[in-house]
């Protein structure tokens, strides 16, 4: 998108710029041409992205960067990314290797090239073997399969490791750090028990992750993918306003093998 109007003495953006950015919840839901929007959930599009491309950034890198970011993780440390062969797997393992981690993740065989030179340093391929059997003390996992993987995720997660769900339940910890009211506080906690217990079994943690828009962590996505090394995007099918129903009937499929793009007019 490009920036139109801003209503700030210090804008951050001048009428022309390409950006991108997650929308904020209570702008999800609709299509448009145009949106208002606080700049700080916007940033500068890299130059060597076009607007398809871009377009495919801000969900899955914005959702990495927050999970990374609540599990505290530093360089030299393991994690384990569950089904890391999907879109998110394909922004959240360069993201993890570019902040010093050791990427662990499973999937179809059929992936694991691609995965590899993405930086994953061991692949498992689920037809094979579980990765439940041949991974231990592992010092994160960040979860994309939900309630039926989850106990074994905790049984390779290290004792006072960090889980940090996207499929799972929210839970109190969810609750606090969202800075929820008391009532919604109290239905999480008891939303998320069993899983908090889980993970006081090996004093380990258990969190949700919700993505939330964010513009400097998108600038600093930015940063840490420069033209040498630039992010890698994945488009299936790009489709015009004129052809949302398609696009969404294609989305709804989900046999994707990419991000579906609406280009809404051209740029």
């Amino acid at each position: 998108m490009r920036t139109q109007n801003s209503y700030s003495n210090a804008a951050r953006f001048k009428p022309g710029d390409r950006v991108y950015g997650r929308m904020p919840l209570k702008k999800i839901g609709a299509f448009a041409e145009y949106a208002a929007v606080k700049e700080t959930a916007l940033a500068v599009i890299p130059e060597y992205l076009s607007f398809e491309e871009a377009a495919t950034v801000p969900l899955t890198a914005l959702t990495a960067m927050q999970a990374f970011e609540v599990m505290d993780v530093h360089a030299g440390e393991s994690v384990f990314i569950s089904g890391g062969t999907g879109s998110l797997g394909a922004m959240a393992i360069p993201v993890a290797k570019s902040l010093g981690l050791h990427v662990y993740t499973n999937g179809s065989g059929e992936n694991e090239e691609r995965v590899r030179k993405l930086g994953a340093e061991k692949f498992i391929d689920y037809r094979k073997e579980n990765y439940a059997d041949v991974l231990s003390g592992v010092d994160h996992v960040l979860d994309t399969l939900g309630d039926r993987e989850l106990p074994n995720e905790f049984k390779v997660l290290k004792e006072g490791g960090n889980l940090v769900s996207l499929r799972g339940l929210p839970n109190g910890r969810f609750a606090r750090r969202s800075g929820m009211p008391l009532f919604k506080r109290l239905l999480f906690q008891a939303a998320g028990r069993k899983y908090d217990r889980m993970a006081a079994a090996k004093k380990q943690t258990y969190d949700f992750l919700f993505v939330h828009e964010d513009g400097s962590q998108l600038d600093r996505i930015g940063r840490l993918f420069d033209k040498e090394h630039p992010l890698e995007t994945s488009i299936d099918t790009v489709f015009t306003l004129e052809e949302i129903n398609e696009a969404l009937a294609k989305v709804k499929q989900g046999k994707s093998k990419g991000k579906t793009i609406i280009t809404v007019r051209e740029q």
